[in-house]
């Protein structure tokens, strides 16, 4: 009777269990981990409801059709692996044994190690009661990395550079496809990204049918998540699970619709990753690090560089600008390969500088191109803004080809050979981002309304590669904002380093006045009644100017002050005369 009624409570237990995958992990919790005691977290019920839609064959009809997989970006430490690669698969055998599974992970240590994990929670005693009258596993095929069931399901682990011929499955799940240092590896990353279009994406046994699941932590933009997201985003769920939330946000489970609200800077598990630890971990890996692994953003989201928080935004321009220029970084391979993914983009903008304030214009060309559309795109560019007062193009890469042609279409050329590293450049206009110097276009302003506010939907994009400069996948639109910002300072003047060097030289020229002495030519003098009275007589109608070795230092400055055509050309004669001596 006792042993009837046992019997009878496992199947009982059994039946509970197959159907609901949280109260199996914690049935099966003790199996691997006798001694810990189990925690849960709100974000584990959420990640189940997932899992449960694909066991049940129901995640298409209730996330979309067009569908391919779910991305699942967890931070570490927070049982993603156990969940979502070890009981996950162990619970769908315990009503669908035949289901049949493919795992992959950066190295094959890792994905053989959840291999055994699996394989110790099915053989245990625990597993065996409730359901080893259901399948058991094939005594021909029991590897540590490949073993088959008695209902032909089977599971197979791999790694992603390994060898996966003729092998697939109904789910393949990717936990883990690279580790930190094959991240920062450019070419590691590519190989793994080529190998998970080239070999993963064709071994679902019906592509109609079958899911893939990738489940990792944030490590590079161009990681497996970034690669999958920035091709078919559209086909994709994804769950993305910082440590610590960035903004409010309401989070609706999928199938039992509960909505669980998170507010910003909330945790998603204190008792796992409380405060302090947090904060120890991003002095220890860095915040570049930390915003990927534990943030889930490859770049942090207050910058590398120049910080999110000091972008400032205008809803109007100025009537008028000091200085005008457009800006343009040129890099493109030729035809055949234009649309390669490898290429960098072609970045074109527009600057004006009035008074203190830099404004971005709401222009902005971020795309890949070929020789002939970037000639195209810079020529149309001039059209719509001929008020320019310079088109400025870095003379290396495809540019010396691109300033070639367009000089003798195109006037205000300039070729500019950058000084420094990329870093050193972005790090010489970072105070002027800094102190809310440079404006951007507002995109709730400048939202298409009309032809005074042009769409600027990719100001978002723009802050974006800026903000995780040098860490982006593309430093393009860094590289032109260098380009415009620097070229701008210099032409205008300003920084704390050019005002202590005028004012430096217009003590050397004082002191040169005062000696009788003729002044540095491109040395600055003080603003003097002289001076003004000068600039007067010059934009009134000019002519021949007529003074002392003493005075020419402020009649000089004042006349290329005016710097007109008649004015330069009375500088050209003032200073043939001083150079002779008959001044």
């Amino acid at each position: 009777m006792n042993r009837h009624l046992s019997k009878l409570r496992i199947q009982t237990s059994a039946k509970k269990l197959s159907g609901d995958l949280k109260a199996f992990v914690h049935g099966a919790w003790p199996v691997l981990e006798p001694i810990t005691k189990l925690s849960w977290n709100w974000h584990l019920d959420l990640i189940c409801e997932y899992l449960t839609l694909i066991k049940e064959n129901r995640f298409r009809e209730v996330c979309g059709a067009e569908m391919e997989g779910i991305i699942f970006n967890v931070p570490p430490r927070t049982m993603k692996s156990l969940l979502i690669t070890v009981f996950f698969p162990a619970w769908v055998w315990t009503s669908d044994p035949a289901r049949r599974w493919m795992f992959s992970s950066y190295a094959e240590k890792l994905s053989t190690q959840h291999s055994l994990y699996r394989r110790n929670v099915i053989e245990s005693p625990w597993y065996q009661r409730r359901w080893g009258h259901i399948f058991s596993l094939a005594k021909d095929l029991n590897l540590k990395a490949h073993y088959e069931n008695s209902a032909r399901g089977s599971m197979f682990s791999t790694a992603m550079q390994a060898a996966a011929t003729g092998m697939g499955g109904d789910v393949l799940v990717f936990d883990d496809p690279m580790n930190p240092d094959q991240a920062l590896s450019g070419t590691e990353r590519r190989s793994i990204n080529d190998r998970f279009d080239q070999t993963f994406r064709s071994r679902l046994n019906d592509p109609a049918t079958g899911v893939k699941i990738i489940v990792m932590q944030r490590l590079h933009e161009e990681d497996l998540t970034g690669h999958v997201l920035g091709k078919e985003r559209d086909c994709w769920v994804h769950v993305k699970l910082p440590a610590v939330a960035e903004i409010s946000e309401s989070i609706k489970f999928p199938a039992s619709e509960r909505t669980f609200q998170r507010h910003a800077n909330q945790l998603l598990w204190p008792a796992r990753l409380p405060e302090p630890q947090l904060a120890n971990l991003k002095t220890g890996l860095g915040s570049w690090a930390f915003a990927g692994q534990y943030q889930q953003n490859p770049a942090p989201l207050e910058g590398g560089i120049i910080k999110r928080n000091w972008v400032r935004f205008y809803r109007e321009l100025p009537e008028r600008f000091d200085l005008l220029v457009q800006s343009w970084d040129c890099t493109f391979k030729g035809e055949s390969t234009a649309r390669d993914a490898d290429t960098d983009f072609v970045a074109g903008q527009i600057w004006g500088k009035s008074g203190g304030r830099y404004y971005m214009l709401p222009y902005r060309m971020h795309e890949r191109l070929d020789f002939g559309p970037t000639k195209s795109a810079i020529q149309a560019c001039h059209a719509a803004f001929p008020r320019a007062h310079a088109i400025l193009i870095e003379d290396k890469a495809n540019g010396p080809a691109i300033i070639s042609e367009l000089q003798q279409v195109i006037p205000g050329i300039i070729a500019i050979d950058p000084e420094g590293g990329k870093v050193a450049r972005a790090h010489s206009i970072s105070p002027l981002w800094e102190a809310g110097s440079i404006v951007l276009p507002d995109p709730q302003v400048f939202d298409g309304c009309d032809a005074a506010h042009p769409q600027a939907n990719w100001v978002e994009e723009y802050i974006h590669n800026i903000c995780t400069f040098p860490h982006a996948a593309h430093d393009d639109d860094m590289d032109a904002t260098s380009q415009a910002l620097i070229y701008m300072r210099h032409k205008m003047g300003g920084g704390i380093l050019d005002f202590y060097r005028g004012q430096a030289e217009q003590q050397i020229a004082s002191n040169n006045v005062a000696r009788g002495l003729p002044p540095k030519k491109g040395a600055r003098v003080p603003e003097t009644r002289l001076t003004q009275t000068i600039k007067n007589a010059m934009n009134i109608g000019g002519g021949t100017i007529l003074c002392s070795r003493n005075q020419y230092p402020e009649v000089r400055q004042a006349l290329l002050d005016v710097g007109s055509e008649s004015a330069l050309a009375e500088v050209k004669r003032m200073d043939a005369e001083m150079e002779s001596g008959s001044g």
